[in-house]
């Protein structure tokens, strides 16, 4: 599955990582929809996969994410343990159920692309050495 994701992740175009948003239209109750976020497939599949590796991890993301400096934009994240480039994406991906586009402020900052970073030399130096 790591394979997987990292073939997915390099393959990411421009396309992949445009994020469209639906919603916002009136109703015929004369309530009005919320906007939303459209995820491309790729980046649906890429979220689907972090939850299979188990990268989405169960802490206290709302309090961490207000302390930590690598929030939003995943700067220095290349240093930090790998446990970190978890707990970011957990972040953005819980983030997103309360806060439509947190996955597309961790597109367009850079912090996706540092925590996919930080995977990958985690897999090739640290857990494959296992």
């Amino acid at each position: 599955m790591w394979a997987r994701l990292f073939a997915l992740v390099g393959g990411l175009t421009p396309a992949d990582l445009e994020v469209r948003w639906g919603g916002g239209q009136a109703l015929a109750d004369g309530g009005v929809q919320a906007p939303f976020p459209i995820y491309g497939d790729a980046i649906n599949v890429i979220i689907g996969l972090l939850y299979e590796l188990d990268v989405i991890v169960v802490f206290d993301w709302p309090n961490w994410h207000l302390a930590s400096p690598l929030f939003p934009y995943g700067r220095d994240l290349a240093d930090a343990p790998v446990a970190d480039a978890a707990r970011l994406a957990t972040t953005f991906v819980r983030g997103e159920r309360f806060s439509e586009g947190a996955i597309q402020q961790a597109i367009e900052g850079g912090a996706l692309q540092a925590i996919f970073d930080r995977l990958r030399r985690w897999f090739d130096e640290e857990y494959a050495g296992r």
